[in-house]
């Protein structure tokens, strides 16, 4: 059927990378999650669905039409932990009961608790942050964006856990690590010697099936990522991340969300590079798996 006048000449909303593909022909099917409730620092990441969006439409991202993606718009709004963390779960879970990968544009970084809870076949889990977010409690409550790893390894049982360009973090989150079998490459490993973090990372991901890769762009420094809920000084250049992201990508995704951009603490600089870390990862499993 032909488009109508009003559908050719007027794009209604934003997509994320350009796609412009139905769900059923997607592999890879993309949500919003406005929530940012538990912000400790600067809240505002709420807003940060909209603005990838935005900034995606303007970056020269030459493969994008490799990704075969669709853009499902953003959930519902609200202010309750445990309603948005389920909606998250849900949608996340019928994404891929139908065989696509979700792709999950947030928002404050407890909602990765959700998708990981709900998506059973994950092996791998590698997270790129600043923090280690394994706390028990951080402002009088058990469940927020410092607490959320915490309780999913609490809940259940993920082989391989590597937490990607940490710097900040307690004690008690190193212990807890520890116990818990969960690896950390640190943002002073990768400025200090980065082709070594390159082996780590691959030794550290070795035969990994089923990945799911979480980044929250305060992984980066602050000078490259101004906007961003709790920036911590010390971390990683852009490019260093795009080369990790790839190689976390090279066996295909089970789950991506991108956390923590802050828009209205950003110049441009935190978006453009959130979407390019996703390009890059989405990119890569893209190319995995056209080749399996």
């Amino acid at each position: 059927m032909p488009e109508s006048w009003i559908e050719f000449l007027f794009r209604r909303k934003p997509l994320f990378i350009g796609s412009e593909k139905s769900f059923d022909e997607a592999d890879y099917a993309a949500f919003g999650v406005p929530f940012d409730a538990t912000s400790s620092h600067r809240p505002g990441s709420r807003f940060a669905p909209l603005e990838l969006r935005l900034m995606s439409e303007y970056l020269e991202l030459p493969e994008e039409h490799r990704i075969s993606l669709c853009d499902l718009g953003d959930l519902h709004p609200t202010g309750s932990v445990e309603l948005m963390l389920r909606r998250v779960g849900e949608a996340a879970g019928r994404i891929s009961e139908r065989g696509k990968v979700p792709v999950i544009l947030g928002g404050e970084h407890t909602i990765s608790l959700a998708p990981l809870s709900e998506l059973r076949k994950v092996d791998c889990l590698i997270v790129f942050d600043a923090h280690l977010d394994m706390r028990d409690e951080f402002m009088d409550t058990r469940l927020n964006h410092g607490t959320w790893l915490r309780r999913l390894l609490e809940k259940r049982e993920i082989e391989k856990v590597v937490v990607v360009g940490a710097r900040a973090y307690s004690d008690e989150e190193g212990r807890f690590a520890e116990k818990h079998g969960v690896k950390t490459v640190s943002s002073a490993e990768i400025f200090f010697n980065f082709k070594a973090s390159v082996r780590k990372l691959k030794a550290l991901t070795s035969d990994a099936g089923n990945v799911y890769l979480s980044i929250d762009l305060d992984v980066l420094d602050p000078a490259y990522a101004p906007g961003v809920s709790n920036p911590e000084p010390g971390g990683i250049h852009p490019i260093h991340l795009y080369e990790l992201i790839k190689i976390c990508s090279e066996e295909g995704l089970r789950g991506l969300d991108l956390v923590e951009v802050n828009p209205l603490f950003d110049n441009g600089l935190a978006a453009a590079n959130a979407v390019y870390a996703a390009y890059h990862a989405l990119l890569t499993s893209s190319t995995t798996s056209s080749e399996a």
